[in-house]
């Protein structure tokens, strides 16, 4: 039997911790938490006194362990290309907390260097095994919805916020934040090409409420050269939110939040043609006729959520221990990372 992948943790903050730190303790069999570095003392004594680990208050110190095989970089985010370069090319493989990188360059880097020190390196997209997005892809891609020209994605919410995530110098903001998971659903419904163009961008990012000078309000509408027009809003500045999901196609549409979703499609091969009619219509009435509508509806079991982490490590681990495929590769996040870095250029925020 394979022995349990030994981590070492970068960053014991929320993400570190309370997904990463937890996620591998749910699962001692694959996981094993051997040490952990911070640079907070407190968090440190956490991480030694649950884990019997050893703690480090440098990523030095951390990467020069040679009883780690894999790296967890859950620092802040300008600090991941540096880190998960660093952890590769030591000889560690990497799983970044999302983003992955800042800007392209970031992405391609890290990327680059895995591949160079045959190591693997992926991001933590934990949100791709979303119970709603996995419904939602195998509707559109039945095809029941007929082809697609428009797409819109909602996460709104009304709160202020005055820590790191609100500072640029930081790479802080909404759109590195849940622009990362939002972007990833969006992407995943357009279904592009990896050799499409990249799509044409309008964006406009504002800070509202929070107490730094990163964006909190996003929108942002991409319209690819095939396939529909995507609208996309994230904001903590919205006190009447919107439904996450609305999608409209040739044959019908759904819509509906991450717990419920509703859909409806015609047959339209069910259905007499109607060639144009160049007459005046009998009556002077407006063409009507009675659509054979066929229905869906989908609720969430209420457990999905708590499933994400598990998800996600169990993929990770087949990738290092079976030489399984990654399931989410670190080039299936490129073109997210090059419509988050224009959209911050479009807009001054970079």
């Amino acid at each position: 039997m394979n022995q349990p992948i030994r981590v070492g943790i970068a960053g014991l903050g929320r993400s570190g911790w309370g997904i990463h730190a937890n996620g591998c303790a749910a699962m001692p069999d694959m996981f094993q938490v051997v040490a952990a570095m911070d640079f907070e003392a407190e968090r440190r004594a956490d991480a030694q006194q649950r884990f019997n680990a050893r703690t480090y208050d440098s990523f030095d110190a951390l990467v020069a362990d040679p009883e780690v095989e894999m790296i967890v970089v859950a620092t802040p985010n300008f600090l991941h290309r540096e880190h998960v370069i660093r952890a590769v090319e030591a000889g560690k493989h990497a799983l970044c907390e999302k983003p992955f990188g800042v800007t392209s360059a970031d992405a391609n880097a890290m990327i680059a260097a895995a591949q160079k020190a045959g190591k693997i390196a992926a991001p933590f997209q934990n949100r791709r095994y979303e119970a709603h997005f996995q419904k939602v892809l195998e509707i559109v891609q039945s095809g029941v919805l007929g082809e697609l020209h428009q797409v819109r994605l909602a996460v709104h919410g009304f709160n202020r916020r005055w820590d790191w995530q609100t500072l640029r110098e930081y790479s802080g903001g909404q759109l590195l934040n849940w622009g990362a998971h939002i972007l990833d659903h969006a992407l995943g419904v357009m279904n592009l090409p990896d050799d499409a163009p990249e799509p044409e961008l309008w964006a406009d990012l504002r800070n509202v409420l929070s107490s730094g000078d990163a964006e909190d309000h996003i929108k942002m509408v991409i319209r690819p050269e095939n396939g529909p027009v995507v609208d996309i809003e994230i904001s903590s500045a919205v006190a009447l939110g919107q439904e996450r999901w609305f999608i409209a196609g040739k044959s019908g549409g759904l819509k509906g939040t991450t717990a419920k979703l509703d859909w409806k499609w015609v047959d339209w091969s069910q259905m007499p043609e109607r060639p144009v009619e160049r007459t005046p219509t009998p009556g002077r009435t407006y063409n009507s006729e009675k659509l054979d509508w066929q229905t869906g509806h989908w609720e969430d079991d209420g457990n999905s959520d708590s499933k994400l982490t598990g998800l996600f490590y169990e993929g990770f681990y087949r990738a290092i221990r079976e030489g399984a495929p990654l399931e989410v590769s670190p080039q299936s996040v490129r073109r997210q990372i090059s419509l988050i870095e224009r959209a911050k250029d479009l807009t001054g925020f970079s």
